[in-house]
């Protein structure tokens, strides 16, 4: 998740159609720069090499997010608009186990659209299979000489990934080709 906050002004973004190495192009709507989504920079247009700020976010279930934010409010599905909000049209999509146009060669156990939690220090990046983070609680690693921690909360389910001194490094879950199309030499946990 990103702030639309960019050089002091708050942007306006919508999907492009585009995709870039099976991921989608966002645009803004004041340059119609593209916009990578999965590195959070613009790609292209009046605004190329412009990084946006990561927010925190949390990939988690209704019910869970419920109990612990009993205040949050849900926008209506009374829209305007004649479509049935109960039925999730990418369904489908989820539950295939095949991404758009792969075009790397899968390893030993690896799965296109399996969960990872991706992380890039200094150029260089790795991916973490989410489950099992999930399942362990706790995983140690090194990356680019960055001692890191990757935990995880099964009772919220948050993802928390830190260094040495406990701060927070940027992550990002996403599906495995996705991660592997942007960065084809990326590590593997």
């Amino acid at each position: 998740m990103y702030s639309r906050q960019i050089k002091g002004k708050e942007r306006f973004f919508g999907v492009s159609g585009l995709l870039y190495r099976s991921n989608v192009l966002m645009y803004d709507k004041k340059t119609e720069s593209l916009w990578s989504q999965i590195k959070g920079e613009a790609v292209t247009g009046e605004l190329t090499g412009t990084r946006l700020e990561v927010l925190p976010s949390t990939l988690t279930t209704w019910q869970k997010w419920r109990q612990q934010h009993p205040e949050t409010e849900v926008l209506t599905t009374e829209t305007g608009y004649s479509r049935n909000y109960d039925v999730d049209p990418y369904l489908d999509y989820y539950e295939r186990q095949s991404g758009f146009w792969s075009f790397f060669k899968l390893g030993p156990g690896e799965k296109e659209k399996e969960l990872v939690v991706g992380v890039v220090i200094d150029g260089q990046a790795k991916a973490y299979p989410l489950r099992k983070i999930k399942i362990a609680g706790r995983i140690a690693d090194r990356l680019a000489g960055t001692e890191l921690t990757l935990s995880f909360d099964k009772t919220t389910d948050a993802l928390a990934v830190t260094d040495a001194q406990g701060d927070s490094v940027e992550q990002m879950t996403v599906y495995w080709f996705v991660w592997k199309a942007i960065w084809p030499e990326t590590g593997r946990f």
